[in-house]
């Protein structure tokens, strides 16, 4: 598998979460990070569902991009856009000025 066919077979396409457990570093369940939700999530998701739609579009898109499968979770990259997409949601639900 290679190129597009690679990316929605791990991924289940642009700009979906992975998949299973291809693209998982740990297992267990976690809670949303965001004050006051509590939500229970796979350790393979940033927050709940309700919260990563609070992300903009384009911010989940770069969460996705930087995160390419795992290859990416630690980088410089993906820590800022998961630090910008938290930030986001925080001022969405009036936590932080926006």
């Amino acid at each position: 598998m290679t190129g597009q066919l690679a990316v929605k077979a791990v991924t289940g396409g642009r700009g979906r979460g992975p998949r299973g457990q291809l693209a998982t570093l740990s297992s267990g369940v976690n809670r949303c990070p965001i004050p006051r939700c509590g939500y229970l999530i796979d350790r393979s998701r940033l927050m709940c569902r309700s919260h990563w739609y609070l992300v903009p579009k384009e911010l989940r898109d770069q969460v996705w991009a930087s995160w390419r499968s795992g290859q990416g979770a630690f980088s410089r990259e993906h820590r800022e856009a998961v630090h910008k997409a938290v930030v986001a949601v925080l001022a969405a639900v009036g936590e932080i000025a926006g």
